[in-house]
């Protein structure tokens, strides 16, 4: 059954008495869609799976707050607090995010390091390069970028003498 889901995210509270529930959604995913009425797979600490309906889901403050078909209190929804929530590998509502996290870097030929980070600085993206000595960041743009390889998971680099 966990061959036709993705995990991407978890129950983190309760909202209200209603049976409203906190969900948060793993870093590497957006949202391209609304839940409503949509399938959720919810995993317990025991490793069962159950299957709910999102019969509402909104933000307020930040938080994500979804209501769920057949949870109407306080009591069913604490029960579900720390569940991982699963999706079918073809829902359309939420997308897994591009990340350079865990590209291997190479200069010069030769396996240089590891990207452990990234972010966007307000200018442009940056990746943060875990050397076997030490960590530093490279704009992602053409002066320091020769190629890109997605499908290996590679980043070959150039000029980075002028970073170090």
């Amino acid at each position: 059954m966990f061959n036709n889901l993705k995990k991407i995210g978890k129950i983190v509270g309760t909202h209200g008495l209603k049976g409203e529930i906190k969900f948060k959604l793993e870093n590497n995913f957006i949202l391209t869609g609304n839940f409503e009425n949509k399938q959720f797979f919810l995993e317990n600490s025991l490793k069962n799976l159950d299957v709910f309906e999102v019969k509402k889901s909104y933000f307020l403050n930040k938080k994500h707050i979804i209501a769920l078909e057949n949870i109407t209190n306080i009591d069913s929804a604490q029960k579900l607090i720390n569940n991982i929530v699963y999706v079918k590998k073809d829902s359309e509502f939420v997308e897994e995010a591009f990340s350079y996290i865990n590209f291997q870097c190479f200069y010069n030929g030769q396996l240089y390091g590891k990207v452990i980070d990234e972010m966007f600085n307000g200018a442009q993206d940056l990746i943060k390069l875990k050397t076997k000595t030490n960590e530093f960041w490279i704009p992602c743009v053409d002066f320091y970028l020769q190629k890109v390889d997605v499908m290996n998971k590679e980043i070959y680099l150039k000029e980075i003498e002028v970073l170090l």
